[in-house]
């Protein structure tokens, strides 16, 4: 008899809740032992060890935050509703970012994870995970060695992107290194270590799950390994190509500005380039980076090759009744800027300021652009649903009905900027209420894209543009084309073949990761570890007859200082080793 039963997505639910009471509160520093289950109980008992581990996952990030509305990418027209992240990311860009209302804040879910993997961690060798094979039940020990470093490696790396920076004497550090078990009787004392020694931790935890996961959970004739890693029934769970991904973010990471004094540094950049470039390379290299159109508002194939990590799929409606223009039943949350408008460039590839080149024409803005501006974003004309949206400042449409899709034509539901969300949503939704329906969504983790512009960036600083001095195969010009070409870009792309130097090519490649991952979550986490101006404030279009005027919607109110975030303030206040981030 084998104790693991087949694990489907019930059987986590039901194993989670076993284990939600295992270290729940709020501090990670004040876990209490009567919270604790009995080992030699859970070690009888697999499913419930199990319950463990997979405490790290449920404490991942598992929808799109849509932070990008305290950038300058988007802003929200919801001021009201303090339990969503729309109005609490406006609140933060517009002045209210503290120590004290963070909607950023990861710090208790990330080391309850963390406690609860490293409980998990000393008695994973002592579970008897399987009582008739023995092959069987290394092979589980193998597995869940690993993939418990790797959801490890996920916390600190999420940790230390929020939390990692110049503290208040000066100098830049991490977020706490816990290896052990964590109790309220040992752990005052811990210190923030210095950024790289929890940057160490996190690589040294990805490289143990990289050593000794499969990379991919593919079909063998191994019985036993079929049986152990579950080949058919691990969607969401972390391989061998998951960590992988993780440790080329977290090179990347190390490497940039905000971490180097202003300025990316060299050897991590070509450490970056190195761990990204090995990875495309045992992919395919550049000729597996996804076909055209592969991640738009008809991405829900849940085979789609593009996805590196995602959840699973659920049926709802709850983005498009949150982001459909309010013509169509939705409350248009998501207003995308102008700013980010702009940043699209022409059909020919030229950006719309080099007017001779580009052949951008004020008066007619939309066409002839780069096609991901209108699969991302509904400008004034785009159609949804058989219904054209019109976000001039008309107040009637011409069949006499009140426009509501305007600007500022109804507050708190009506665009701001002149431009709703269009990526995400899924178009064979109807809002009705009278024939209301679902489509499947989920959240995706990661995907290949950003594999290949991880390599891009760090490898243009490290080697320039054009070289390629480990033979992958590839340059980060050579992506940047393949990108831009999958984008609908005319060819040959004579604005790129002008770009010269590593100077300008960061430019580029910056865009490019700007208008590939708009909505996605990355946004406002880049501009902070790039060390680029957070204030710039977010425009619009004010649309009358066939007159565009570009207006200021919304003010950032952001200093230097935050481009890394605020410990929670009654951490700070009790554990006065646990140095806060300078000026907060």
């Amino acid at each position: 008899m084998v104790k693991v039963m087949k694990i489907n997505q019930k059987t986590i639910l039901l194993i989670l809740f076993a284990s939600i009471g295992f270290y729940s509160c709020d501090s990670f520093l004040t876990q209490e032992l009567e919270n604790v289950y009995q080992t030699d109980l859970i070690e009888e008992n697999p499913l419930f060890a199990q319950g463990i581990l997979f405490y790290g996952y449920s404490r991942m990030i598992n929808s799109y935050q849509f932070d990008d509305v305290a950038t300058d990418d988007a802003v929200s027209n919801d001021i009201t509703n303090s339990s969503n992240n729309y109005a609490n990311f406006r609140r933060l860009a517009t002045g209210e970012w503290s120590s004290y209302f963070d909607p950023t804040n990861v710090w208790a879910n990330s080391y309850n994870a963390i406690n609860n993997v490293n409980y998990f961690l000393t008695f994973v060798n002592n579970v008897e995970w399987s009582i008739q094979y023995a092959e069987r039940n290394e092979l589980f020990k193998k597995r869940y060695n690993a993939e418990a470093r790797a959801l490890r490696g996920y916390h600190y790396l999420r940790l230390l992107s929020r939390y990692g920076g110049v503290a208040s004497n000066g100098a830049l550090l991490g977020v706490p290194v816990t290896g052990g078990l964590i109790t309220s009787e040992d752990n005052t004392s811990i210190p923030r270590p210095p950024f790289q020694t929890t940057m160490d931790q996190i690589i040294a935890d990805l490289d143990y799950a990289i050593a000794n996961f499969p990379y991919t959970f593919d079909a063998t004739n191994d019985p036993h390994f079929n049986h152990v890693y579950q080949v058919n029934n691990n969607r969401g769970r972390i391989n061998g190509q998951i960590a992988w991904a993780l440790k080329a973010r977290a090179a990347l990471l190390g490497a940039s500005p905000a971490y180097n004094g202003g300025a990316y540094d060299l050897n991590k950049a070509e450490f970056a380039a190195q761990v990204s470039g090995e990875l495309l390379k045992k992919q395919g290299g550049l000729a597996s980076l996804a076909p055209k159109r592969i991640f738009w508002n008809d991405d829900n194939d849940i085979n789609n090759p593009e996805i590196i990590w995602r959840e699973n799929s659920a049926n709802s409606n709850t983005l498009e009744l949150e982001n459909y223009p309010p013509l169509l039943w939705g409350s248009g949350r998501i207003n995308p800027t102008q700013n980010l408008v702009d940043a699209f460039p022409m059909k020919n590839g030229y950006p719309i300021t080099m007017l001779d080149e580009s052949g951008y024409d004020p008066a007619s803005p939309y066409e002839n652009r780069d096609e991901r501006l209108l699969q991302n974003i509904f400008v004034n004309g785009s159609t949804l649903r058989n219904t054209r949206i019109n976000t001039s400042t008309d107040r009637t449409l011409e069949n006499g009905n009140a426009n509501t899709n305007g600007l500022n034509v109804q507050p708190l539901y009506s665009t701001r900027t002149g431009y709703y969300l269009r990526k995400l949503l899924r178009e064979t939704v109807n809002l009705d209420p009278a024939s209301r329906n679902n489509a499947r969504h989920f959240y995706t983790h990661m995907r290949w894209t950003e594999m290949y512009l991880i390599y891009a960036e760090a490898a243009n600083e490290a080697f320039g543009p054009d070289a390629d001095p480990n033979n992958y195969g590839f340059t980060p010009r050579e992506i940047i084309a393949a990108i831009r070409q999958r984008a609908g870009i005319d060819q040959p792309d004579d604005y790129l073949d002008s770009i010269t130097g590593k100077e300008a090519m960061r430019d580029m490649i910056r865009n490019e990761r700007r208008l590939e991952f708009c909505f996605e979550g990355y946004r406002f986490w880049d501009l902070r570890r790039w060390n680029l101006p957070l204030d710039v404030t977010a425009r619009g279009t004010s649309i009358t007859g066939d007159v565009h005027t570009h207006i200021d919607v919304e003010a950032r109110a952001y200093k230097p200082y935050m481009i890394y975030c605020p410990i929670p303030n009654a951490e700070v206040i009790k554990y006065p080793e646990l140095l806060q981030n300078n000026n907060w």
